[in-house]
C-alpha cells in the first residue's frame, strides 16, 4: 500500500496545523495528546486520510525540545531589555519581526526553537554594545554551536536585530570557498535582504515575499549570490552603493586575501573622502567558522615572548600576524564603533590564542562567550560515536572491510599518477543503501524533500574527478539494471532491507526494521515517522521513481566542474536528489540538504578538521533511521576520541560560564588524543598540563563575591562540621582546627553544594573525590584555617567547635577592578610551609616550601578551607601601609548581607587541596595530559 502525503492527507495536515499554531500562542507548547485530539476532531471531514501519517508529521514539527543557551560576559552591562522597553511595538524591530515570521510561516520552525533564537541573540547583543550610546567601543565575542546545528540561522537573526538597534554596516566572513560564500549569501538574502541578484536578475526571496511585511527594511548589499558576486569595488560603485546614507550596508565575503584587500581598500577610499580617520558607522563583523583562517597561522612557539613593537613602531617581521588575520584586524580598526562575533563548532584553535601578545590577541573573545544548545532532534557526533555509557547512542555506522584496500589505494594517488581503479564493493553497497533510503522516504510521503549522498574520499581534485568519472558510469549502469529488473541488483537491495548483506563491509548490515525500531524508541526521536512497508516488494515502484530523479555531481574548483552546482534553492518545489563527490569544498560549512548516506574515507590530522568534515551531523526529521555513515574503523576511533575531547571542552566552557569567570581568567582543558590526531593545526599558545591531583597542591584563585553564594558555602561547611563532630574530635590550635581521617562518604553533599570557581581547570570537587576513590583513598584530613585570635577591636574572630580563631586578613589583587571576584594573589592561600605540618617526616626548610616534595610525604589528602575576614574580602581599593579597613572603603551592600561591618555571621572561604604522590598501598597515582593555553595559565598564576 502506498503511503504518501496525498492531497487529502495534506489538507487534513494543513487544517490541524493551523489550529495547533493558534493554540501554541496561548499554551506555548503542544503535547502529543493535544495533537491526537485535534487530528481526531478534524479527521471526519477528510474521509480516507491517513491519520497515523498526519499525526506523525505534526508530532515531528511540534514536539521538538531545545535547551537554553549559556552566556559569559567579562563585564556584564545588559542593555537590550531596557532598549526593548522603550520600543515596545513590533514595527520598532522590523528586520527581526520579518525574520521571525519567515521562520514560523515559511520554514515552519517550532515556536520553542524560534524563542531560543530570540533569547540567544538577545544574549549576544548584551555582550556587544548599544550603538546609540557612545562615540567609540570595541566588543569581541564567540558563539559556540555544533556542526550543522543552525549557527547560520542564529547569526542571521543576530544581523536582523543588530540592524534594528542601529548597527549599519554588516560584514559576514563566510569560509574559504565560493560555494559556501554563495550559500551564506543566499541565506542572508532570504533572511535579511529579501532580494536576490543572480545573473543580473533581481528577484524577491524569503522575507521579501512575505505578505504585509514591514517595509522599512531596506539594505544595500555589497555582494550577490552570483558565482562572481564576492566584493569588488567596481561592482559596488557601478551598483550605486552609497556609503554615506543611513541605509545599512551588508557584505558577505570569503576569508581570502583578495576580497578582504578589496573591501579594505574601498573603505579606505570612502572613509578618506569624508576626511575621517575612522568611520563612525557601527560595524558588526560576523566571522563564520572563526577557527578557520582567522587565527594567525604564522604563530611560532619560539616567538611567543618576542618583543612587541617598540615606541618607534619597529617590529620583528617573523612575528607579524598572517595576512588574513591582519586584514580582518585592519577591517575592524576602520571603525570607531565595532563588534566582532565569531561563530564555530570547533573552538580549539580559539582556545589557544595568546592573550597578551599584541600580534595575536586581536580576535580573542575578551568580552563574551555564548554556548548554544542543540535541539532534541539534532543528530550530533555523540549520537553515533560517543555516548554509549549512557545507552544513548544510535546505530548508523557501517565499517568498511579493512581487507578491501580502497582507502590505501586512494592515499597512494597523492604520490603517483592515477593508473586506474574500480569502484570498490563498499562504495557500491553505500550507493545501494542510498537507493533504499530514498525509496523509503518516497514511501513515507517525503518525495518532495531534498535527498543527498556524500562521497568524500580525498582532498585531491584530480582523484575526485577520476572517481567521479568512473562513478557516473557505474551509476548509469546501476540505474539501467534496476529498470531492466536485473535479479542480482534487486536481490542485493532486498538483502540490505532485511539485513543479510555484507559485501565490502566488516560486518553484516542490520535490517531496516532494527534501525527504525532503535530510532522510534529513542526519547529524542520517538515522535518521528519511521513507517516501513510490511514487505520489500512494496518499495519496487518507489525505487524506480527515486533513481530516476538522482543526479551525480562533482563539487570542486576544477574548471571542468564549474557548471556543477548544488543549487538546492532552485529545486525547492520538488526537492533535489543528488550524489555529491568532493573534498575540501564540502569539508566545512557547506550544507548537503537531506544528507542520508555518507561514504567517508578521508583521514584528517586534527580534531577540528575531522569534526567539520562530518557533514552528516544535523537535523534528520522523519528519516534519521535511514541515515548511514560508511567509513573505516580508524575514522570511527578518531571520532570517538573527538567526542571525548569535545565533551571536556564544552564542560569547561559551561563551568566558566556558570562561574562567570572571564575568558582570560579561565583555563580550558583540551583532552589529548590517544591516536595520532592533533587537536588542531593552529596550536598557538598551547602547552601540556598534567591532570593528576597526585603530588601537589591546588587552590582557588578566584572566589565569588556574591553574598548569596558565600552564605550557601558557609552553611554547607557548618553543616558538614556538625555532621563530623558527632564522631570525630578536632585537634584545636591557635589559628586552626583539624579533623583527621574523615571518611570520603561524609563529603557527598559538600561536593554538590559548595560552590567553587573552577577557573584553573582542575579544582572540581566532584571529580577530585571520584579520583580519590579510584586511587583507594578512604579518608582525608579537613582543616579550617585562619590566623591567631585577635584581641583588638578591629580584629574579627569566629568560633568553630568551641575554638575561636582569627579570620584571615587577605586582600584581593586590584580590588577596585574586581567587583565579581576576589583574586587570590599568586594563586596561594596558605603559607609556603603550612602543609609541611601534615608530613609524616621531618623536612628541611627548603623542602618544606615545595608542595611536590611535601605532598610526597603526606599520609592522605589535606583539604584546607581558609576562613577570610569579610572586611578585607570586600575592599574596594588597595590598603596603604598600616591602614586597616573602614566602612568607607568596603562594599557596604555586600558586607551588610553577611551580618554587618563588625560582625561575622557568614564567612567567605578559599579552598586548598593537597594530594599525596602515592596511596596508602604505595601505588603511584593515575594521571593524564591535557592541552591548555599557557598564557591564560600564567595570567591566573600571576594573580
Amino acid at each position: 500500500m502506498k503511503k504518501t502525503m496525498t492531497n487529502i492527507n495534506q489538507e487534513l495536515f494543513d487544517v490541524v496545523y493551523a489550529s495547533l499554531r493558534n493554540k501554541e500562542k496561548i499554551e506555548n507548547s503542544i503535547t502529543l495528546l493535544l495533537i491526537q485530539s485535534e487530528v481526531k476532531r478534524f479527521a471526519a471531514l477528510y474521509d480516507g486520510a491517513d491519520i497515523s501519517l498526519v499525526t506523525n508529521k505534526l508530532q515531528s514539527h511540534f514536539t521538538i525540545g531545545i535547551g537554553k543557551s549559556e552566556t559569559l560576559y567579562n563585564q556584564k552591562r545588559p542593555w537590550i531589555s531596557n532598549y526593548k522597553q522603550g520600543k515596545p511595538n513590533l514595527e520598532d524591530f522590523p528586520f527581526w519581526n520579518n525574520y521571525k515570521r519567515y521562520l514560523r510561516e515559511v520554514l515552519e520552525y517550532p515556536l520553542v526553537v524560534v524563542n531560543e533564537i530570540d533569547d540567544s541573540t538577545d544574549s549576544i547583543l548584551d555582550g556587544m554594545e548599544n550603538p546609540g550610546i557612545g562615540n567609540s567601543f570595541e566588543k569581541k565575542g564567540m558563539v559556540i554551536g555544533y556542526v550543522q546545528s543552525g549557527k547560520t540561522g542564529n547569526y542571521v537573526g543576530l544581523i536582523n536585530k543588530a540592524l534594528d538597534v542601529g548597527y549599519n554596516f554588516i560584514v559576514v566572513l563566510a569560509g574559504l570557498h565560493n560555494n559556501l560564500r554563495q550559500q551564506t549569501q543566499f541565506r542572508i538574502d532570504q533572511g535579511v535582504n529579501g532580494l536576490q541578484m543572480i545573473n543580473g536578475q533581481l528577484s524577491a526571496v524569503g522575507v521579501g515575499r512575505l505578505p504585509n511585511k514591514y517595509s522599512n527594511t531596506h539594505t544595500q548589499t555589497l555582494t550577490t549570490s552570483d558565482i562572481n558576486g564576492d566584493f569588488r569595488a567596481a561592482a559596488a560603485n557601478m551598483n550605486g552603493i552609497n556609503f554615506n546614507i543611513n541605509t545599512p550596508l551588508i557584505a558577505v565575503i570569503k576569508k581570502n586575501i583578495s576580497p578582504l584587500k578589496n573591501l579594505n581598500s574601498w573603505l579606505d577610499n570612502v572613509i578618506g573622502i569624508n576626511m575621517q580617520e575612522r568611520s563612525d558607522k557601527a560595524v558588526l563583523i560576523i566571522d563564520d567558522e572563526c577557527d578557520q583562517a582567522s587565527i594567525d597561522n604564522n604563530f611560532k612557539w619560539t616567538d611567543l615572548n618576542a618583543p612587541i613593537p617598540d615606541e618607534d613602531g619597529n617590529i620583528n617581521n617573523e612575528n607579524t600576524p598572517s595576512r588574513i588575520n591582519e586584514l580582518i584586524n585592519s577591517l575592524l580598526n576602520k571603525f570607531s564603533r565595532r563588534a566582532y562575533v565569531g561563530y564555530t563548532a570547533t573552538p580549539y584553535a580559539n582556545v589557544f590564542i595568546p592573550i597578551d601578545n599584541e600580534n595575536y590577541k586581536n580576535i580573542f573573545p575578551e568580552d563574551f562567550i555564548v554556548r548554544l544548545d542543540q535541539p532534541s532532534n539534532y543528530l550530533g557526533p555523540e549520537r553515533y560515536f560517543g555516548n554509549s555509557e549512557n545507552n544513548d547512542d544510535l546505530p548508523g555506522i557501517l565499517e568498511i572491510d579493512p581487507e578491501e584496500g580502497f582507502t590505501d589505494q586512494i592515499k597512494s594517488f597523492a604520490k603517483e599518477e592515477i593508473d586506474s581503479f574500480d569502484i570498490p564493493e563498499s562504495l557500491k553497497t553505500a550507493t545501494k543503501v542510498y537507493i533504499l533510503s530514498g525509496a523509503i522516504r518516497f514511501y513515507r510521503g517525503q518525495e518532495k524533500a531534498h535527498m543527498s549522498m556524500l562521497i568524500h574520499a580525498t582532498h585531491l581534485k584530480s582523484v575526485q574527478n577520476y572517481l567521479g568519472k568512473i562513478f557516473k558510469g557505474y551509476w548509469k549502469e546501476l540505474v539501467h539494471k534496476i529498470k531492466q529488473n536485473d535479479s542480482v541488483i534487486w536481490n542485493d537491495l532486498e538483502q540490505i532491507y532485511y539485513g543479510e548483506y555484507v559485501k565490502g563491509l566488516r560486518y553484516n548490515i542490520e535490517s531496516q526494521e532494527f534501525y527504525s525500531y532503535k530510532f522510534s524508541g529513542h526519547e529524542a526521536f520517538k515522535t518521528g515517522n519511521f513507517d516501513l512497508p510490511s514487505e520489500f516488494k512494496e518499495l519496487s515502484d518507489f525505487i524506480r521513481s527515486f533513481i530516476s530523479s538522482v543526479n551525480v555531481l562533482i563539487i570542486n574548483s576544477s574548471p571542468e566542474n564549474k557548471t556543477e552546482k548544488l543549487d538546492y534553492h532552485l529545486y525547492s518545489k520538488d526537492g533535489r536528489k543528488l550524489i555529491v563527490i568532493g573534498g575540501n569544498t564540502m569539508s566545512r560549512g557547506l550544507t548537503l540538504e537531506g544528507l542520508q548516506t555518507s561514504y567517508f574515507i578521508r583521514h584528517a590530522g586534527a580534531f577540528d578538521t575531522l569534526m567539520q568534515m562530518g557533514r552528516w551531523f544535523g537535523y534528520r526529521t522523519n528519516y534519521g533511521d535511514l541515515c548511514r555513515i560508511i567509513t573505516d574503523s580508524d575514522i570511527v576511533n578518531d571520532f570517538c576520541e573527538i567526542c571525548m575531547a569535545d565533551l571536556v571542552v564544552r564542560d569547561n566552557i559551561s563551568a566558566m560560564i556558570r562561574s562567570n569567570a572571564s575568558p582570560r581568567d579561565f583555563l580550558i582543558q583540551v583532552r589529548q588524543s590517544n591516536t595520532s590526531l592533533a587537536i588542531t593545526t593552529k596550536m598557538g599558545a598551547s602547552g601540556q598540563m598534567r591532570i593528576s591531583w597526585a603530588g601537589g597542591e591546588i587552590a582557588s584563585t578566584l572566589i565569588e563575591k556574591n553574598p548569596l553564594i558565600i552564605k550557601q558555602n558557609h552553611k554547607t561547611l557548618i553543616t558538614l562540621i556538625d555532621k563530623i563532630k558527632v564522631k570525630y574530635i578536632p585537634q584545636k590550635d591557635s589559628n586552626k582546627i583539624v579533623f583527621k581521617k574523615i571518611p570520603l562518604d561524609l563529603f557527598e553533599n559538600f561536593n554538590s553544594e559548595f560552590s567553587l570557581v573552577n577557573n584553573n581547570g582542575n579544582l572540581n570537587l566532584k571529580k577530585i573525590f571520584e579520583y580519590y576513590k579510584v586511587c583507594k583513598f578512604d579518608s582525608v584530613d579537613l582543616v579550617i584555617l585562619g590566623r591567631q585570635k585577635g584581641n583588638n577591636a578591629q580584629d574579627l574572630n569566629f568560633t568553630y567547635c568551641g575554638n575561636e580563631i582569627g579570620l584571615a586578613q587577605r586582600v584581593s589583587k586590584d580590588p577596585e577592578k574586581n567587583n565579581i571576584f576576589f583574586k587570590v594573589r599568586n594563586g596561594k592561600l596558605t603559607d609556603a610551609d603550612y602543609l609541611a605540618g601534615f608530613s609524616n617526616e621531618k623536612l628541611s626548610a627548603s623542602d618544606s616550601k615545595k608542595p611536590s616534595i611535601v605532598c610526597a610525604h603526606l599520609d592522605r589528602p589535606v583539604i584546607t578551607l581558609l576562613a577570610m575576614d569579610p572586611r578585607y574580602f570586600f575592599l574596594e581599593r588597595e590598603l596603604s601601609e598600616g591602614e586597616i579597613p573602614n566602612e568607607k572603603i568596603v562594599d557596604s551592600t555586600k558586607i551588610n548581607q553577611l551580618g554587618g561591618f563588625n560582625q561575622s555571621e557568614q564567612i567567605p572561604y578559599g579552598i586548598s587541596i593537597a594530594t599525596p604522590s602515592k596511596n596508602e598501598d604505595g601505588v603511584n597515582l593515575i594521571e593524564e595530559n591535557v592541552l591548555i593555553n599557557v598564557t591564560v595559565r600564567d595570567n591566573i598564576k600571576n594573580y
